[in-house]
């Protein structure tokens, strides 16, 4: 039987494992850490769940993206879908101004529109070149047409520069960017491709996985090992073993050989290289991948809360303290905080609980923390004294905007940009790999193949961002090796 070694568990691993057996493949993940899922898996304290990457989803209806991506996959009926708030599933809060971004493109410009009538043709012809902007992604489409040129040119052109071509008001401009956070860009660096297709993938049906990012990790890893497929926990690859630029397999740290007759690589292209011998790649390439700028990290803050939390609702909440969406970008220090992303998982569920959780994410730069890069395990002080210096600024902006929530604050605990590369080995803890702007997307992109044949990378690191961006990474990926045309028709009858 062939075999295949897919490196790294997240979701474009997973995904690809699944994929590969569909075609026969005895297939092998390797994953270094104790859970499967990457940036979906969750950590517990006393019996309650904290997401460290995963908050919501969309397009899970038969039909659309994700949706079809699950069912071809086969653990959609796994998985038990919450809706948001159809009325305002994202709410956009700026100084003296809150917006309730509803589901579906026209509840979305008939509300924008309402909102600003001042601005009502703008807004429209800028919503219609947004979706618009979506056609060259083929297999986002589930058509197997790629319009290549016209794909570089929606990712090369910039988000700021596309809204001012049809708006004039700030404030305007400010909402329709209001989520670029999303995908860890800033609004003046965001990519319009990128952008038009991850909020066309929330505006067709917001939701909340039960069980968070974990559970569908869980059930993209049952459905491997049920196969007859190894989802092999706490083992890191060393190298790829290549010759006459192919890869003939995996060894692991403990220096175990693994036979492949094909490779994924779901690690950042940077990590990829390192595991192949220099001349398996061209020494531009190299070049390339290392002066690629990696995405942003974050400060994440999880809370228990005493109580339910009808303060932050069934909806996500993106708090901006400035019109200027670039100025709301800068790093959260231990006086202020400029954005946050702050969401109440236990209040998108129907059942009731007696212990409500609340999840944050601002935006951190990764030379905050550098100098504390090598002391895993055995933190300094210094390091512990900045870490809850920004928790407490975290909290102390949540609470200043929900004041009920004061003294009802169970449990706190934080993570930065170290521990999110320890954990996932992303390089300098950037949440979502490559930094996906104007400058590094389109004819820019990176590459998801090399000179191995029959090696192929998956993950943010290489396509969008998002459990979706890195679904199609992995369809495109193995397309590649077997044949898209296959791939895509099981898709669209799944």
């Amino acid at each position: 039987m062939k075999k295949a070694v897919v490196i790294g568990s997240g979701m474009g691993g997973l995904t690809s494992a699944i994929l590969l057996q569909q075609q026969g493949y005895e297939v092998t993940v390797l994953e270094q850490h104790t859970r499967p899922g990457g940036m979906l898996h969750r950590f517990f304290r006393d019996g309650v769940a904290y997401d460290t990457g995963f908050h919501y989803a969309g397009s899970v209806d038969a039909g659309q993206p994700l949706g079809q991506i699950l069912r071809h996959l086969g653990v959609y009926d796994d998985l038990v879908f919450h809706p948001l708030d159809p009325d305002g599933f994202d709410h956009l809060q700026f100084p003296d101004f809150s917006f309730a971004v509803p589901t579906g493109w026209d509840a979305y410009e008939a509300r924008l529109k309402d909102t600003f009538p001042h601005e009502a043709a703008g807004i429209g012809s800028f919503l219609a070149e947004l979706r618009e902007a979506m056609r060259p992604y083929g297999l986002y489409r589930m058509e197997p047409t790629l319009d290549v040129e016209q794909l570089m040119e929606v990712e090369s052109r910039g988000l700021i520069d596309a809204i001012a071509d049809h708006v004039r008001d700030p404030r305007v401009a400010s909402v329709l960017c209001g989520q670029a956070v999303l995908y860890g860009v800033p609004p003046r660096d965001a990519s319009f491709g990128v952008h038009a297709l991850i909020l066309d993938h929330f505006l067709r049906g917001a939701c909340s996985i039960a069980g968070g990012g974990d559970r569908l990790a869980m059930s993209l890893t049952r459905k491997i090992r049920r196969n007859g497929g190894k989802v092999r926990l706490k083992t890191t690859a060393a190298r790829v073993e290549v010759d006459d630029m192919l890869a003939r397999a995996v060894i692991t740290s403990e220096g175990e050989r693994l036979e492949a007759d094909i490779v994924v690589s779901n690690l950042h292209p940077r990590l990829t290289l390192q595991l192949l011998p220099e001349e398996a790649t061209r020494k531009a390439y190299r070049t390339r991948v290392a002066g690629n700028q990696v995405g942003h990290g974050h400060f994440g803050v999880y809370l228990e809360i005493d109580g339910r939390v009808p303060e932050l609702g069934n909806h996500n909440v993106y708090r901006h303290t400035s019109w200027d969406p670039g100025y709301a970008y800068r790093a959260i220090d231990p006086t202020s905080v400029g954005l946050y992303f702050a969401s109440a998982p236990s209040e998108h569920v129907p059942e009731p609980t007696s212990r409500g959780v609340v999840l944050m994410l601002c935006p951190l730069a990764w030379d905050t923390v550098a100098p504390f890069a090598s002391s895993y395990g055995e933190r300094p002080q210094a390091y512990l004294d900045l870490k809850q210096s920004l928790l407490d600024s975290a909290i102390t902006a949540l609470v200043s905007d929900h004041p009920t929530l004061a003294g009802r604050i169970v449990r706190a605990e934080a993570s930065t940009p170290l521990t999110t590369e320890h954990f996932t080995r992303s390089p300098h803890g950037a949440t979502y790999g490559h930094l996906h702007s104007t400058a590094q997307m389109g004819r820019y992109r990176p590459s998801q193949r090399t000179k191995v044949r029959n090696l192929v990378m998956v993950g943010q690191g290489v396509f969008s961002p998002g459990i979706l961006g890195v679904s199609l990474s992995a369809y495109y990926a193995v397309g590649h090796l077997i044949g898209l045309p296959e791939l895509l028709d099981g898709l669209r009858r799944a």
